[in-house]
């Protein structure tokens, strides 16, 4: 059998902050960003009526990463503002799930704006349950995006916003009666972009004119008794994006929300403004003139140059009409921590423009672009931003190919709160750009954690072999991609002089063991291990199977690959795969000279067990414990705090989306069981069960039924049962 990865090689843009919001001014509109890119040249276009393609669309230089997916009857929303008189061809939908089975499609209209309201600051509640929800129109029917019975939502109980019917869409303008539609077949990819011919699907497009706002909407159509299955659900590629307003919203209707969205029977259907933007592309002709075309800026990566930099964008100003055209004025807007910003005058060679940040010892920055043409017509870029950097602790945490924030990457090391964590002798700093050697000789230990499998974005090892030459570091790699990103996925030997010889004490590499993406793997700590020798004790004084399991732990596009390694000292190992016939070392630490040195082959926190205990997030986790191995914290797991008493905490983070963890105390070694139980009082999942010792101990749900099904949003109750002991606690769900 043979498969394909792709490994996901993405420009090195280091956007820290993604505080953004709308500055955009075009044709005098300020109220949303009227359209970028894809412009056809000159040398091309119609030279009697001079018209000119091009594309709306929000996340242009935005890389969208995110599966936002919906049901049968939920509807999606994006808000547009015409650049100029035109109108509209085609749409082009970036889907990144696809229905699993035949008969599911799309209906498409456009609609009138009544979107925005200016007593509402759609950035500021955009995603928050109650203040986001705008409400629906209660019809015989069901409950609708049209209709005369509106009910109002959470965002009428904002100060401001008592005496209104927040419906965002105005009157329907194409097509004139009924919808568009589209199939949305199977197919091997599960995406991909889907294009939508206006003309080709009613005879028409549709015209506007300069300024209008209007909203492409779309419904998901074909699978009325399948509930919020996810094989039933069909989702868009998405980025989140900070603007007022915020472009995009969606109707959660009954099929993926039974029992309201948030659950427990509340009344709180309909339409809600999300952070999330579609990434869609509406494919025009422009006929009039329009205000000036900014693309080509460049994104100035996070650094730890204190000097001045230079920022360029592109800027032309062609009038598809044949008026006056040519780009009177071009301004580098830029604020530093928060504060107003300044305009520079930029200076132009050809199209090109730049203008010069001031420098900055230490801070976050933020600028964009804005031009006028000799007509007066103004437009501005969306902000962008970056970060000097200046290393605040002796240990640094690289997220090579993630975030420094979100699930999983703030669970790494047994603690909920990683990103902000200093305490108990941990001070850090994180990263998630390439390691550069400045950077690097700042601190005394270095973590690389490659994005779980995607693989590592950056190929780190000169850089590391270089710092690691300067003597007394330590230094951490985590992830089953490293070897597979660097080899193509082709088993090989290393000999002295390779970096993963000299540095990692690997002879030879064995890619992906586990055979199948889907294979939960039984592997095993080694006894007497530094690092995993207190994992080897506490699991097995309970009788379990260690296992790696990233699907279930990560969930996601994460996949369940686990590396074998041939080791230049045998004795270095300190996790073996249990694969019958692959019984390879999957993890090391050693000593490289003065320098300690801990490779883990996999995804560390997807370890856990059978009885089920998660065992990657605990204190005995190897990851954790090299903290202790490299002398940057202190801890013991051959001295456990018994608890005085036995207790059941609430769940963190909730509400959450897509997984959330359970912390619970034994005060006395017992049977435990925990079991998640929906609104009707029935069983939906079965977390612990089984014997465990005195002691602290953490379990994690991700949403999914004993069958391994997605369950819908709402509310959930978990109960906690032992020898005497007895607790319930309840969480939510959000999708």
């Amino acid at each position: 059998m043979y498969r394909v990865k792709t490994l996901l090689v993405m420009a090195t843009i280091l956007v820290l902050s993604t505080s953004l919001f709308a500055i955009i001014e075009g044709n005098g509109n300020t109220d949303a960003l009227p359209y970028y890119g894809n412009v056809q040249p000159l040398d091309t276009r119609d030279t009697d009526t001079r018209d000119t393609d091009a594309t709306l669309t929000w996340l242009d230089g935005i890389t969208p990463n995110t599966n936002f997916v919906g049901s049968t009857n939920d509807y999606f929303l994006e808000y547009f503002v015409a650049p100029a008189d035109g109108y509209i061809n085609s749409i082009d939908f970036n889907f990144s799930n696809l229905f699993e089975f035949s008969g599911g499609g799309m209906s498409i209209w456009i609609y009138e704006s009544a979107y925005p309201w200016s007593e509402i600051n759609a950035e500021a509640i955009a995603d928050i349950a109650g203040d986001a929800w705008l409400g629906y129109y209660d019809e015989t029917s069901g409950f609708e995006t049209t209709g005369s019975n509106w009910v109002r939502g959470g965002v009428n109980d904002l100060d401001g916003a008592l005496d209104v019917d927040y419906d965002p869409l105005g009157a329907q303008v194409w097509p004139a009666f009924g919808s568009g539609s589209i199939s949305l077949e199977p197919n091997a990819d599960d995406g991909g972009v889907v294009n939508f011919d206006l003309v080709a699907a009613m005879g028409t497009n549709h015209p506007f004119l300069a300024g209008d706002e209007f909203v492409i909407v779309v419904r998901f159509n074909g699978f009325e008794t399948q509930g919020d299955d996810g094989d039933y659900q069909a989702g868009f590629l998405s980025a989140t994006l900070h603007v007022d307003p915020q472009p995009s919203m969606k109707f959660y209707g009954t099929i993926s929300s039974p029992d309201g969205r948030i659950g427990g029977g509340l009344n709180d259907w309909g339409w809600y403004i999300r952070s999330y933007v579609w990434d869609w592309g509406v494919n025009v002709t422009l006929t009039s003139d329009r205000a000036p075309v900014l693309t080509g800026w460049n994104s100035l990566g996070v650094t730890l140059d204190q000097t001045a930099r230079t920022a360029t964008c592109i800027i032309t100003d062609d009038n598809p009409s044949g008026g006056n055209a040519g780009v009177a004025s071009a301004d580098l807007m830029y604020s530093f921590d928060g504060g107003d910003y300044v305009a520079v005058a930029m200076t132009a060679e050809v199209d090109t423009f730049s203008a010069d940040i001031p420098g900055l010892a230490g801070g976050d920055i933020m600028y964009y672009f804005t031009a006028t043409d000799v007509e007066g017509n103004v437009n501005s870029t969306l902000p962008l931003s970056y970060s000097v950097f200046v290393p605040s602790a002796p240990t640094l945490v690289v997220f090579n190919g993630g975030s420094i924030s979100g699930y999983p990457f703030t669970y790494y090391f047994g603690i909920s709160d990683f990103t902000n964590y200093t305490s108990a002798g941990f001070p850090h700093d994180s990263w998630d750009g390439p390691i550069m050697a400045d950077l690097a000789a700042a601190y005394t230990t270095i973590y690389e954690i490659a994005h779980y499998g995607a693989g590592p974005e950056f190929d780190n090892r000169e850089v590391i072999a270089a710092w690691l030459e300067l003597g007394a570091k330590n230094y951490g790699m985590f992830g089953d991609e490293f070897f597979g990103a660097w080899t193509g996925w082709v088993d090989q030997d290393y000999v002295a002089g390779d970096f993963e010889y000299d540095v990692l004490g690997v002879a030879h590499i064995y890619n992906d063991i586990s055979g199948a993406p889907s294979a939960v793997s039984p592997v095993e700590a080694v006894d007497g291990n530094v690092l995993t020798g207190g994992l080897y004790t506490a699991h097995t004084a309970l009788g379990d199977t260690l296992l790696y399991d990233p699907v279930y732990e990560i969930g996601g596009t994460a996949v369940n690959w686990l590396d074998g390694f041939g080791l230049v000292t045998a004795g270095d190992a300190n996790m073996m795969s249990l694969i019958p016939g692959l019984e390879y070392p999957i993890g090391v630490n050693r000593m490289s000279d003065d320098d300690h040195i801990v490779m883990l082959g996999f995804d560390p926190i997807s370890i856990n067990a059978s009885p089920y205990t998660w065992w990657g997030f605990a204190e005995e986790s190897p990851q954790t414990q090299s903290l202790n191995w490299f002398g940057i914290w202190t801890s013991s797991v051959d001295n456990v705090t018994v608890p005085e008493n036995s207790s059941l905490s609430a769940a963190y983070p909730n509400p959450f989306n897509p997984t959330t963890s359970i912390e619970y105390q034994l005060s006395n070694a017992s049977d435990v069981n925990i079991t998640v139980y929906n609104m009707l009082g029935q069983e939906v999942a079965n977390l612990v069960a089984g014997f465990q010792t005195a002691g602290s101990y953490t379990v994690q749900w991700n949403g999914l039924d004993a069958v391994g099904h997605s369950v819908s949003s709402g509310l959930y109750f978990y109960t906690m049962q032992t020898e005497g002991f007895t607790a319930t606690q309840k969480m939510m769900l959000l999708k």
